[in-house]
């Protein structure tokens, strides 16, 4: 009989083990239970700033909650790091390179839009041929409630310097308002665009409204609604003229025409003027299922999204791009007028995208082509991009100012942005 066997040697061992695996816990307990204290602390104090407005006090109890909740945490602190590079490029370009006087040059700050809200102008140089530049509305994203238009200066000077006019508009936030007043500020500031267009040396016929991530779903919510609303409108007065607002490039009949005179003492409101494209990035257009995969990341309570959208089925569906669009499916198979007024549209997503799944683009585009017929569809202009290794930020960090980045992300996406705002006149 050999001097041990195997049940012989697990009990020697476990015998040797057992108080070494006792003296590790013990030792490691004081950081165990500070791990544990900071994890939840820090969850706490997440939910205590950002989860208790329009909600009953809550606070998270469950672990696997409070793991998301820093993870999610922990993405945001690393994000910060990484913006250090372009911070640092901002300085140098901003006061080393521009400097104040050829700053103010190039940019009008602070310009009131409506009521407390404010915007500012970024001027490309004048065309020597006195023609009008195209003008960029951008709307920042922030969960609904968060960003500021000061980080977005380098970004706008990319697009400015390819000769655009820029607007970056601040708008009201959750929770001073809900979605109903970001809307407003929306539409008062593509309204102000319009209307300033010649003051700012822009064209008013090439206005684009651009958005990331919240800011892309405000853009789609306002300009696509407003346009099914003017369908609406002109189908209820049986007018048989163009609807108001409608371009002479959109309707070559007017070329020759003054714009037609409607009664509008009984308008439901006044509506936007033509937006000649959208170019949106990283959007959400399905907000119930955007809930649900916030669910699943743990942050549904922190984010303002639900609360702002007023936390009810029927505000997620009402505040839905996409299910605006099939809610009015008949009038993409038969309006003429929905034709005249419809914007091209680019939509672009990273593929690496972990906070808004590139699924909300791919549906928005999936439904637009199925909404409009083979036949109707050839007068449309929609299309997707996809970057592969692109994140849910990089949309918009790519056009920033980085010089210790490659560019050739940036390059890919200034490529496809001027490729669809500078289509020729012909091809429209």
């Amino acid at each position: 009989m050999p001097w041990f066997n195997s049940n012989t040697l697990f009990v020697s061992a476990s015998l040797f083990c057992l108080p070494l695996l006792v003296l590790c816990f013990v030792l490691s307990l004081p950081f165990l239970t500070f791990a544990i204290v900071s994890l939840y602390s820090i969850a706490w104090i997440a939910y205590y700033f950002m989860a208790q407005t329009d909600a009953e006090f809550n606070l998270p109890y469950n672990p696997t909650r409070v793991i998301k909740i820093n993870i999610a945490i922990f993405e945001i602190i690393f994000g910060w790091f990484t913006y250090m590079p372009m911070i640092v490029s901002y300085l140098y370009w901003r006061y080393w390179k521009m400097g104040t006087d050829g700053f103010k040059q190039i940019v009008s700050f602070d310009i009131p839009y409506h009521g407390s809200s404010k915007l500012d102008v970024y001027h490309p140089p004048k065309k020597s041929n006195g023609e009008l530049s195209p003008i960029i509305v951008f709307i920042y994203g922030g969960s609904w409630s968060s960003g500021s238009k000061l980080i977005y200066t380098t970004l706008a000077n990319t697009l400015r310097e390819l000769g655009y006019v820029v607007v970056v508009p601040d708008y009201r936030k959750y929770p001073q308002v809900k979605i109903d007043g970001i809307y407003e500020d929306i539409r008062e500031a593509i309204k102000w665009t319009h209307k300033h267009a010649s003051d700012i040396n822009g064209d008013p016929e090439l206005i684009f409204v651009m958005g990331h991530s919240a800011g892309a779903q405000l853009a789609a919510q306002v300009v696509l609604s407003d346009i099914i609303e003017q369908v609406k409108y002109n189908d209820s007065t049986h007018y048989i003229q163009s609807p108001p607002f409608v371009s002479k490039k959109h309707d070559p009949s007017m070329k020759n025409t003054k714009n037609h005179m409607i009664d509008h003492k009984n308008k439901p409101r006044d509506f936007l003027p033509l937006v000649e494209g959208l170019l949106l990035f990283s959007g959400v257009y399905d907000i119930a299922s955007h809930y649900i995969h916030e669910t699943s990341r743990g942050v549904e309570k922190v984010s303002a999204m639900a609360r702002a959208m007023g936390s009810t089925t029927e505000g997620y569906i009402k505040n839905s791009p996409l299910h605006l669009i099939e809610k009015n499916e008949k009038l993409f198979a038969t309006s003429d007028d929905l034709l005249d007024l419809w914007p091209r549209i680019l939509l672009l997503h990273g593929q690496k995208d972990t906070t808004v799944g590139m699924d909300q683009s791919a549906s928005m585009f999936n439904t637009l082509g199925k909404l409009f017929s083979l036949e109707r569809r050839q007068e449309l202009d929609v299309r997707m991009r996809l970057y592969k290794r692109m994140a849910h930020g990089e949309p918009v960090t790519s056009l920033m100012s980085n010089m210790f980045a490659k560019k050739s992300e940036k390059n890919l996406l200034l490529k496809d942005i001027q490729e669809f705002i500078d289509l020729p006149q012909d091809d429209l």
